[in-house]
């Protein structure tokens, strides 16, 4: 399936926080609140809601921004970069 499994180090305790804190924050606003009827609507619920995050949850740890804006700011600076070398 193409899934690599990966640890964070025995003295890392931290390493793993913020799977836990997108998966927390994914179980609260769709999974532990709607009764699915079958998998196929739990998968399209499911892509409505990254839709949603990526576009529109802001994260402290970037800014206050969405991760689109984020990574647009990200790839404009890439650009204004290669451009003046």
């Amino acid at each position: 399936m193409g899934v690599n499994q990966a640890f964070t180090s025995y003295s890392n305790p931290k390493g793993n926080a913020d799977t836990e804190r997108f998966m927390r924050t994914l179980n609260e606003e769709l999974v532990w609140i709607n009764e699915f009827t079958s998998p196929g609507a739990f998968l399209e619920a499911l892509g409505r809601w990254i839709d949603g995050y990526n576009a529109n949850y802001l994260h402290s740890t970037l800014g206050y921004r969405s991760p689109e804006d984020f990574e647009a700011e990200h790839l404009s600076r890439e650009t204004l970069l290669a451009d003046a070398c």
